[in-house]
């Protein structure tokens, strides 16, 4: 009588069946490693040396069933899981640690793998695969508790929604105490440039009312000196009330072509030009610039006169204006010229500061690029400068169309 006859009677009989067919653990037993691999893998999808599992012991219905039902809603949780996490990971570019998540994926579906051969094996004993996929989910599970203790004491370091949640609050508080000491001081700043324009003014205009003629000389000289210190205050409140409306006034940007914008500038620098023999050179690779018309234009103005004021002595103005788009699609406007330059070693910090004047010159007023830099701000642009005593100076500016 054959095994698979004895195993037969036995289930005939009511008894439990011997579960081995062919020659088992013995005749592997007998063979070396190298040819029990190859065996291994020759028989990866035999089912002839295993009877199915209802065929292997004493199974009820019930019993049975209910073993293969738990593994398949096992095995369909197992499934449903990893695209929830693969969904998630798409989503999340930010997640700080993605492997973990494509680990636990990896895991979670060769887990419920051996769920799903584990109810198939009731009809299909295909033992070895079970024990291949078994074997990768070992692989699988030790990597995966590896990276997690390499990762731990990062994960330690990450903060709990409530330390956001109480970060968010206390920025908030910030911004808010901020943004009302910013309207407090604007508040302050209009009424304080209001009132001192006001007596200014009133100033000036009496000035206008006395008869320099019936004035002693010492009054005529010391009444000199007041017109003098009051027309430098209104010059100083009109620098401040320029100030105060563009950081106030955000202004819409138009389409403007850059280099009708420019020849406008030039057409009212001309005499200037012309007296200094300045030579200006433009390489416009881009046209267009979406900005405000007035900010472009004082942009080009102050950046020109200055090239043509601070010339090097006994030389003639060489100014170059470059408009392109750079490696991050911005549009950037270059200003460079062969003046006498900056030490920016001393001064880096100060360039653009209000009334900061780096050479001696009569119409020097340390206002012009103060106003550049809060024109460039104001719609979202940025301004560099790179410089260097007796070799000229170079003003990088980035602008943000979608500020």
């Amino acid at each position: 009588m054959t095994l698979e006859d004895a195993n037969l009677q036995a289930i005939s009989n009511d008894r439990i069946p011997l579960c081995r067919t062919g020659t088992g653990p013995l005749k592997a037993n007998q063979a070396g490693l190298a040819e029990q691999v190859q065996e291994f893998f020759r028989g990866l999808f035999n089912k002839s040396e295993w009877p199915a599992r209802w065929y292997c012991g004493s199974w009820s219905d019930f019993h049975g069933w209910l073993y293969i039902i738990s593994d398949i809603l096992i095995w369909t949780a197992y499934f449903l899981i990893p695209i929830f996490l693969i969904r998630f990971i798409q989503s999340r570019k930010d997640f700080p640690f993605p492997k973990t998540i494509w680990l636990f994926v990896a895991f979670i579906l060769l887990c419920g793998t051996t769920h799903l051969i584990d109810a198939l094996i009731f009809w299909l004993p295909v033992y070895r695969v079970s024990a291949l996929v078994r074997f990768g989910t070992a692989i699988i599970s030790l990597i995966t508790v590896y990276y997690l203790f390499k990762i731990f004491p990062n994960v330690l370091l990450l903060r709990s929604v409530s330390d956001l949640q109480r970060e968010i609050d206390e920025r908030t508080s910030v911004e808010e105490k901020m943004a009302q000491k910013n309207s407090q001081l604007q508040s302050f700043t209009h009424i304080l440039s209001h009132n001192l324009r006001n007596h200014s003014s009133n100033i000036a205009l009496l000035a206008d009312f006395v008869d320099e003629s019936t004035l002693t000389k010492d009054n005529e000289e010391l009444f000199q000196k007041i017109k003098i210190v009051s027309k430098h205050l209104n010059g100083t409140l009109d620098d401040l009330s320029q100030v105060i409306k563009i950081r106030d006034n955000h202004l819409e940007g138009e389409l403007l072509n850059i280099r009708e914008v420019t020849q406008q500038v030039l057409g009212v620098l001309d005499e200037s030009l012309h007296a200094s023999q300045a030579q200006i050179e433009m390489d416009f690779q881009e046209t267009e610039i979406t900005f405000p018309h007035i900010y472009l234009e004082s942009i080009l103005m102050n950046l020109i006169s200055n090239g043509i004021k601070y010339k090097k002595d006994g030389e003639h103005p060489v100014i170059k204006l470059r408009f392109y788009r750079d490696e991050r699609g911005f549009k950037t406007l270059e200003y460079s010229d062969e003046g006498k330059g900056i030490d920016l070693t001393l001064h880096a910090d100060k360039v653009f500061g209000l009334y900061k004047t780096f050479h001696k010159h009569e119409d020097a007023h340390g206002v012009g690029l103060f106003l550049i830099k809060n024109q460039i701000e104001a719609q979202g642009g940025d301004i560099q400068v790179f410089s260097e005593v007796d070799a000229g100076i170079t003003f990088k500016i980035t602008f943000n169309e979608n500020a």
